[in-house]
């Protein structure tokens, strides 16, 4: 599960007025990108990103500081939503989770229908969204999870991962990043299929 821009869901959450503009969270003109919302998105900024870059890219964003006690409260929130459904939760970040959800089936439906119960919950007690991958490894579940953003569900079932994974961008691998990527399109390597 990976929450949906979450660190600008959450300014915009305590900040209806917000929600129809672009927004930026972040820090100062020297500071970086923490989070942008979609509609900032569209113009090209991402996290990380300098400031100043950004404010180039989309002069008419709402920049908002962080408030890292109140994303805290509401990964804590989140997470302890996660701890209801199953014990197997695998923290990688504020926003993100792997959960194992094999032993909730009898007791809460399908996968599908419990991904559809998280997301349901979590906005309607966070007032964010977040969008899930489910498979049968974390691997491929971080690659469902990016593929319907935002508030979506993503299913890649065991006898479908080659199917799904052979026509990705390498780019688009959990843990390559943009020097890895430009390397492997260099060498000619530029899907999942091609490595």
């Amino acid at each position: 599960v990976d929450m949906d821009a979450f660190y600008a869901s959450v300014a915009i959450r305590d900040r209806p007025e917000l929600q129809d503009v672009p927004v930026v969270v972040g820090g100062g003109y020297r500071g970086v990108v923490l989070s942008a919302n979609y509609r900032a998105r569209a113009y090209g900024v991402r996290s990380a990103m300098p400031m100043t870059r950004a404010r180039r890219l989309c002069p008419n964003a709402v920049v908002v500081s962080p408030t890292y006690e109140t994303f805290e409260v509401v990964s804590r929130s989140v997470m302890e939503t996660f701890r209801q459904v199953t014990p197997l939760v695998e923290v990688l970040s504020l926003d993100e989770a792997f959960l194992d959800v094999s032993g909730s089936v009898r007791r809460l439906g399908s996968p599908y229908a419990i991904a559809e119960l998280l997301r349901a919950r979590i906005h309607d007690e966070q007032g964010v969204t977040c969008s899930v991958g489910m498979a049968a490894t974390v691997a491929v579940a971080k690659l469902d999870s990016r593929r319907d953003k935002p508030d979506g569900v993503v299913v890649v079932p065991p006898w479908e991962v080659t199917t799904f994974l052979h026509p990705l961008d390498v780019g688009e691998l959990w843990g390559v990043g943009e020097r890895t990527t430009e390397l492997l399109h260099r060498l000619g390597l530029r899907t999942v299929g091609d490595v």
